[in-house]
């Protein structure tokens, strides 16, 4: 399987479109063949590419600035975000444990993490607690 290049007009469609998808960003020549490299060993997985710097856009939505990094999603979640240069054996370790993960667990967890935002939130702006709470007569 090849690496794909990403770009602002294909990506949110390969992410949405893809079970399991590993993305290097500032790919070099040598991460280049380490992503293909994976990408014939892991027949599932989507191997793509951004040049971060032909992309800045994408790059941001990941509070991305220079260098190398590496992103892995799964079922269009993200699990996996780290800057640097990784090596196969690396990115072999990342992609094993994401696609090892019960995704119903995650998704359950994804939405008690929103859940106590949102009541933090409505905890800020409720008057009654920040007056000390409703008084009870």
């Amino acid at each position: 399987m090849s690496v794909l290049q990403l770009t602002g007009d294909n990506f949110h469609r390969t992410v949405s479109g893809s079970t399991c998808l590993v993305v290097e960003f500032e790919a070099t020549s040598t991460a280049a063949s380490v992503l293909e490299e994976l990408s014939s060993r892991h027949a599932g997985t989507v191997f793509g590419r951004i040049d971060a710097q032909a992309q800045p856009e994408l790059a941001a939505m990941f509070g991305l600035r220079d260098g190398p990094a590496l992103l892995i999603f799964r079922e269009s979640i993200v699990l996996c975000l780290e800057e640097g240069e990784h090596s196969a054996a690396r990115v072999d370790e990342l992609l094993s444990r994401v696609l090892a993960l019960d995704m119903n667990a995650v998704r359950a967890e994804i939405e008690e993490q929103k859940r106590a935002e949102l009541a933090l939130r409505m905890r800020r702006v409720c008057p009654a607690t920040r007056r000390g709470g409703l008084s009870q007569e």
